[in-house]
């Protein structure tokens, strides 16, 4: 009896409080809303509505020759995007849409910045990657090779190619058939019963490891992305240290530390030191190469 009531406790258990912070992909419908902020989803949409106005408007203006009038309805669009992801909406179509008005602007570093946004919340997203893959080619630093491998890709496809809440969801699911199947053991058992929770487990394991990594990777080490035109990464934390490199729009990094107003980066590109030299994609020297400092102002965080 006593087993039988801690196999429905741990069963009821993901519907007491799970925990989890609802944040979808997708329509607007499922956003965070910012307490500070008395923006509604009317209100966003309708905004959201606008910009993509604007935006189309600027299109056809580019079409026409006519840039000063483009440039003007790309910013207006920039702002208003701007406002409904200020207002407390995270949603992977905004933040797309936000990076195709700023790669039309010329402003890569914010594009890609916010490709990288999109791309966390719809990974599977094609339009994303192509444009992602389009903005990094206009950069001017070249990026080191470290693109996992599709095939890599395709085998571990439910972290590569799920969302943190579609992982969620998934390992919820998972869980709940797997509390199942020890209930109905305890009520009758059978042979097949304790291999088929045992393969539940494990793939319930697989998926709650996975699910950490995923949290890791986007909280635990934080991306930027240079959106200045050309900015130099110095030795230390100050002005006073001799510039090391530079690096320019559109370069991403990690940050590693932060002091005041600067942030130690490595950058994830080849750089140019001393009096010409250049470190290449071969290169065998110490990654403390492309390590150094640069200030916050010139970095947006993933």
């Amino acid at each position: 009896m006593m087993i039988r009531l801690w196999v429905l406790f741990l069963f009821l258990l993901p519907f007491l409080d799970c925990g989890i912070p609802s944040a979808h992909s997708g329509s607007l419908k499922s956003k965070i809303q910012n307490p500070k902020s008395g923006i509604s989803r009317d209100e966003a949409v309708k905004l959201c509505a606008e910009a993509n106005e604007k935006y189309l408007q600027a299109m056809k203006l580019i079409a026409s020759k006519s840039i000063p009038e483009a440039d003007q309805k790309l910013k207006e669009a920039t702002d208003l995007y701007e406002a409904v992801l200020t207002g407390g909406f995270r949603n992977g179509q905004i933040y797309y849409n936000l990076g195709n008005t700023y790669y039309r602007r010329g402003e890569l570093g914010k594009a890609i910045v916010n490709y990288r946004r999109a791309e966390r919340l719809m990974p599977r997203n094609a339009d994303i990657n192509a444009n992602l893959r389009l903005a990094k080619g206009s950069t001017k630093d070249k990026e080191l090779s470290t693109e996992i491998p599709a095939v890599i890709k395709r085998i571990f496809f439910w972290l590569f190619f799920l969302n943190r809440n579609e992982l969620s969801l998934v390992a919820i699911s998972l869980y709940v058939v797997l509390m199942a199947i020890l209930f109905f053991s305890t009520i009758r058992r059978h042979a097949g019963m304790k291999k088929l929770s045992i393969g539940f487990a494990s793939i319930l394991f697989v998926v709650i490891v996975s699910f950490g990594i995923k949290i890791y990777l986007e909280q635990g080490v934080n991306y930027g992305v240079i959106v200045t035109s050309e900015c130099e990464v110095r030795y230390g934390p100050g002005e006073e240290y001799e510039p090391k490199f530079e690096i320019h729009n559109g370069a991403e990094c990690v940050i590693e530390d932060e002091k005041d107003d600067w942030y130690r980066v490595y950058v994830k590109v080849g750089v140019k030191r001393g009096a010409g030299s250049e470190t290449g994609v071969g290169e065998k020297a110490s990654r403390e190469v492309r390590r150094g400092w640069l200030q916050k102002k010139y970095v947006d965080l993933i």
